[in-house]
């Protein structure tokens, strides 16, 4: 029987910094995965879903080349090439992440299909073979939420693991859900030529933002065509490309030839076999505490799989943390109340912190401050990209506890508001530091500096 430090089980973005930093640091290692290494991310997630975003607004963006005075017919799009150019970006980053690739660090990397299974709490099965180890780290991820709906059988269902084989670009789509997904893939699509519709139950799309943000980025969409059914409830299938559903009480229907479920993720849990191991877990993932141990003290589990926040950066950062406590028990909690995240429209959204209502409800509406900067300073100026705005909650130190962002490159902008949250930087001294002329990131420095004068 093959004996380890440690074994990690999962190898998205929170196993491979986990199996890494173990590694690095001493510990014999092994890598367990059912799928192909690199997890949703690389295969499903982040990485294909930016490149097809990259190569939409490139294409959208040949429709403004009239206003700078640069003449440009606008091409047909070859959706086949631009599915295909996404694979090979997808596969071009995985060839960093082959099972060679940690094989030739020294971890030992196991793949099938089986997946791990656990026999009791020192113990799992991969396929024939039987590891133990005297610690583990569950970073299984989660998969797309399929919901049950009479008439599912007959109809094209896309989600975001299988929509990346399509070679055709739908006539017309119909997003189930309103929120970071269908909105991202939503306006690639239109961008692209397609008749985009994205359902949402509730009042609003991106029900997890800003609801100035929110309401921001809705018009944005909806210039670019794309049709909102809100307050919209599924009911059934009624044939392969008709989906009937209620809104405010009353029956419609809409028709497409393709329906693309986004509503929300669940965490992998199912064939662990974790009773084996006595750890804790419901339908929101496996359960643990503040140093991200699972009821069985020597298993610990990352992302998806035990967090709400469901980011590649969440995971990677939960790795770590559990790197350390292994090593140094209790040494490091998991903290995610700076946490950064954005949506990649066009606009882009960043948040970080604490949102407006949240803020208020810790310190009291009299005790926080907000000030905003519409996104129209210099450099959104000469690039045709003014729109949006950014929003910053200041605490009676006059340090940020929160910010919203909306508008061009907002998602990186929100990084250097993160650096001021975490390390308590306050307002005077941010406004005393030299951002670079012209950039985008220099409306971060008119916030403080205006902000500060109205304290004056």
């Amino acid at each position: 029987m093959l004996e380890y430090d440690l074994i990690v089980i999962g190898a998205g973005s929170g196993g491979l910094v986990a199996a890494t930093t173990a590694q690095r640091k001493g510990l014999k290692t092994a890598l367990i995965e059912k799928n192909k290494i690199g997890g949703e991310c690389t295969h499903y997630g982040c990485v294909p879903s930016k490149a097809l975003l990259n190569a939409a607004k490139s294409y959208k963006n040949l429709s403004k080349m009239d206003a700078l005075g640069i003449a440009v017919e606008q091409p047909p799009v070859d959706f086949k090439k631009i599915m295909e150019q996404v694979d090979a970006i997808v596969l071009g980053i995985y060839q960093h992440e082959t099972p060679e690739v940690f094989e030739n660090m020294g971890i030992d990397v196991f793949v099938d299909s089986s997946g791990a299974k656990f026999i009791d709490q020192h113990t799992i099965a991969i396929g024939s073979k039987t590891l133990q180890a005297k610690n583990f780290v569950i970073s299984t991820g989660s998969s797309p939420r399929l919901p049950v709906i009479e008439g599912i059988e007959n109809v094209k269902i896309l989600h975001n693991e299988n929509f990346w084989a399509l070679r055709e670009l739908p006539r017309k789509i119909v997003f189930i859900g309103g929120g970071v997904i269908s909105v991202e893939l939503g306006q690639a699509l239109a961008q692209l030529g397609s008749e985009v519709c994205i359902m949402e139950r509730n009042s609003r799309i991106l029900k997890v933002t800003d609801p100035e943000v929110g309401g921001y980025l809705t018009n944005e969409l909806e210039k670019d065509g794309i049709e909102l059914l809100l307050n919209a409830t599924v009911s059934k299938f009624t044939d392969a490309n008709t989906l009937a559903y209620t809104e405010n009480g009353e029956t419609k229907t809409v028709t497409a030839d393709y329906f693309f479920l986004a509503a929300g993720r669940i965490p992998n849990v199912n064939g662990l076999d974790l009773e084996n191991a006595a750890i804790e877990y419901s339908s929101r993932g496996i359960v643990t505490n503040q140093y991200l141990q699972t009821s069985t003290p020597h298993i610990f589990a990352c992302g998806d799989v035990t967090t709400r926040f469901k980011f590649t950066h969440t995971a990677s950062h939960q790795a770590n943390i559990v790197i350390d406590n292994i090593l140094q028990p209790n040494s490091k909690e998991n903290d995610l109340s700076v946490l950064p995240w954005a949506v990649f429209t066009n606009p882009q959204i960043g948040h970080v912190g604490l949102t407006e209502l949240e803020a208020i409800e810790k310190y009291g509406k009299e005790n926080i401050a907000i000030f905003k900067v519409d996104a129209a300073i210099d450099r959104f100026i000469t690039d045709r990209s003014t729109g949006g705005f950014l929003k910053v909650l200041f605490n009676t130190n006059n340090e940020v506890i929160g910010a919203e962002a909306v508008g061009a490159y907002a998602g990186e902008w929100i990084q250097i508001l993160t650096i001021a949250i975490k390390n308590k930087i306050p307002a005077a001294q941010m406004a005393d530091t030299i951002f670079a002329y012209p950039t985008y990131t220099e409306i971060v420095k008119k916030v403080f500096t205006r902000y500060l004068r109205t304290l004056e």
